[in-house]
């Protein structure tokens, strides 16, 4: 671990980002498009209809419907001493009896925000996810949506789906892009996206609506999915088996899971990042907060045996990674990385270091401002592990 050298197997190893373990040949991601010059994959479209960089192009708004923002919380929750209630205009949008009796709009809401140190979080006191919700922390969020972009060549999902795909769960939705890009390409989609906070745009396309939800609770739909998909639960969900048993009862038979995940501490294969190094600390702290919240992200490498296991068929998985400060050799990978650690928040942080370890505003500033500084060293090859999980539920299913 003390040589700092970077052996030339691992040099070789590093021009080949996307390593696949079990993933079907013609779903591997491709690497498309050159409209942007730094990073072409924010451009990334299907080959036919992205335009050469010498046309005009007279791209349409995407935004084109108000979003309707439902509840599936029964009560609100209940307010912080240091909390500022904020009210949600939306209208309510035509639902069943059954699930319309379990819903309210968020205008009927008093929904309380969290304030502290600085930052701003969801109002639930019983859920585990302590990253922020603010302007920051959603920044964040578009960015790493990019990124996932970028590894995946543009591809918004790596499951075979048809064409004609109908209801689409899109499971913490985070700033809604996935669940946004996804209905434009699929406008026979219904994408319904999920998550803690009401932080997705006024304007969406028509097929895409959102409800602030919980998911690690029950679930109360009316109708099945075709596909679910979900992005980095890793720092909140305590029970995968659980929610590998619901995706499976709420798909239709011959639908898609896909899931894209992350696991800390962060790896380095060449010793230029030690346990004694900053980031790799962070991401160690960051594990040890989570875990007193109950989760444990190393899950999140072996998922395909409790997939398997909830009765899901064709499972895939695929490993990558992403690094911080542009060191790899690859050119593609340098550029991802370079973005990633430009978009990339170490102080989502705060409230698992304060609230959950128990350390001051004070000493968690300090801490942070040395990762901040070595995440910038080229000299430290330090990255996050990526994993892509795809999984079918059998054409003859029957619920659990």
């Amino acid at each position: 671990m003390s040589d700092t050298s970077i052996p030339p197997e691992t040099l070789e190893k590093a021009h080949n980002p996307i390593e696949p373990e079990s993933i079907p040949e013609n779903n591997k991601p491709t690497q498309t498009g050159t409209g942007n010059p730094e990073y072409p994959w924010m451009n990334a479209q299907p080959e036919e209809e992205r335009p050469t960089s010498t046309q005009e192009v007279n791209t349409p708004p995407r935004v084109v419907s108000a979003t309707t923002i439902k509840t599936q919380q029964l009560s609100p929750p209940a307010a912080q001493e240091d909390s500022t209630s904020h009210e949600f205009d939306a209208d309510p949008f035509e639902m069943s009896d059954d699930t319309a009796s379990l819903t309210e709009s968020i205008n009927s809401v008093n929904y309380q925000y969290r304030y502290e140190n600085g930052r701003r979080y969801h109002g639930f006191d019983d859920a585990v996810y302590l990253l922020p919700n603010d302007e920051q922390e959603q920044e964040r969020l578009e960015g790493q949506h990019q990124t996932w972009l970028m590894l995946l060549g543009g591809k918004l999902h790596l499951s075979p789906l048809k064409n004609n795909i109908q209801n689409v769960l899109d499971v913490a939705t985070g700033t809604g892009n996935w669940a946004m890009d996804f209905a434009d390409q699929y406008p026979s989609a219904r994408v319904t996206g999920t998550d803690l906070s009401p932080i997705q745009p006024n304007f969406v396309p028509p097929n895409c609506t959102f409800i602030v939800e919980d998911s690690e609770g029950d679930w109360v739909w009316d109708e099945k999915f075709d596909f679910i998909h979900s992005r980095t639960l890793g720092s909140t969900w305590r029970n995968w088996p659980g929610y590998f048993r619901k995706c499976y009862d709420y798909l239709k038979p011959g639908g898609y899971l896909e899931i894209h995940e992350f696991t800390f501490p962060f790896h380095c294969d060449d010793g230029t990042a030690g346990p004694e190094n900053p980031m790799m600390q962070w991401s160690m702290y960051f594990n040890e907060a989570c875990a007193k919240g109950g989760v444990d992200i190393e899950q999140c490498a072996n998922l395909d045996p409790w997939l398997r296991e909830a009765g899901f068929v064709d499972v895939t998985k695929l490993h990558l990674k992403v690094g911080f400060s542009g060191w790899s050799q690859d050119p593609e990978m340098r550029r991802i990385s370079k973005f990633y650690g430009k978009i990339f928040d170490w102080g989502v942080s705060m409230a698992l270091l304060t609230r959950r370890l128990g350390w001051s505003r004070e000493k968690a500033e300090v801490f942070l401002a040395d990762v901040r500084k070595d995440a910038a060293d080229t000299g430290v090859h330090a990255y996050i592990p990526l994993y892509v999980y795809t999984a079918k539920r059998p054409e003859t299913a029957v619920s659990n």
